[in-house]
């Protein structure tokens, strides 16, 4: 692969807070900004080169305006993420500020494809087989993290990426990414914000300063289940209602099954399918799976004939 021409050094930092193609961050190693790939409110992630590794990387900038909590977030997403080992999982590789400027920043491996929120979006159907297979390998990194006291807190489509292997592009690989709001059951008290998605939050995660453990991942899991099966969120007719009614929603209503909006197929995996979800979101955490394993080892039942 060969690396883009040279290109100046970023000193000092335009005052938006914003990288540019042609641009050059400087830290122990060197990462010249190629082009913006994605913007969120927290801020912007830019595929840059590292030329003594001849390898392109994901570099996340964090937004200027960001409080001092989602500051603190960051640092710890880049320090938590760093001491991962795991394939479904993405690696980061370094961390530091913009010289000359509070901004932060993080390179992480750069991953080729989309997120599965983006697959949905495009409105086809995924057959079963692949469904299955995406959601295991997500339930092994949840397996991975959860058995490290860690609970990543907003697992939704958008953070499951798929991507290729790099040797056999017919074997899809799932990385699951953003840990922004995760959080560490052994170190971490609960926190005055609410944090997650409301469109995937357990009942027990939409209080102010609420204890929670592993299982609200594992519900937020079955209900992306239910809109990777299905093209629709459990709660479709209700999605643009205030933050509070979603929250409320997730405590008091108990979405359709899956087989209501599923093409009809067998009998007995329709039903499986509809006992799965039953259990993934149960609203009470005692009556879902207990744990990611369980819950992968009846996913793959889904496939039984």
């Amino acid at each position: 692969m060969a690396g883009p021409a040279p290109v100046r050094a970023v000193t000092p930092m335009p005052a938006v807070g914003e990288l540019h193609a042609g641009m050059q961050l400087s830290h122990q190693k060197h990462y010249d900004v190629v082009e913006c790939v994605a913007e969120g409110g927290m801020g912007r992630i830019y595929r840059a080169y590292d030329a003594s590794m001849d390898r392109y990387v994901a570099l996340k900038l964090l937004k200027p305006e960001m409080p001092d909590y989602v500051r603190r977030r960051f640092r710890r997403e880049a320090v938590l993420a760093a001491n991962f080992s795991h394939p479904n999982l993405p690696r980061v590789l370094d961390v530091g500020v913009v010289p000359g400027t509070a901004l932060e920043w993080m390179t992480m491996e750069y991953l080729r494809g989309r997120d599965l929120g983006r697959v949905i979006e495009r409105g086809r159907l995924m057959p079963l087989p692949l469904v299955v297979d995406m959601f295991c390998q997500t339930l092994e990194a949840l397996d991975y993290i959860h058995t490290r006291q860690i609970v990543h807190c907003d697992i939704k489509p958008d953070n499951i990426f798929i991507t290729r292997d790099s040797i056999d592009r017919r074997i899809v690989i799932v990385k699951l990414i953003d840990f922004g709001v995760s959080r560490n059951l052994e170190t971490d008290e609960p926190t005055e914000q609410i944090a997650g998605d409301p469109l995937y939050m357990a009942p027990e995660q939409t209080a102010y300063r609420a204890r929670f453990d592993h299982r609200v991942d594992l519900y937020a899991l079955g209900m992306s289940f239910y809109e990777s099966l299905t093209g629709r969120h459990p709660f479709q007719d209700r999605l643009d209602e205030p933050v509070e009614s979603l929250l409320r929603m997730q405590i008091e209503r108990d979405p359709e099954p899956p087989s209501s909006v599923l093409p009809p197929g067998p009998p007995r995996q329709v039903d499986a399918i509809d006992a799965f979800f039953a259990k993934a979101c149960a609203k009470d955490p005692a009556r879902r799976f207990q744990d990611a394993r369980a819950m992968r080892h009846a996913m793959r039942r889904l496939l039984d004939p």
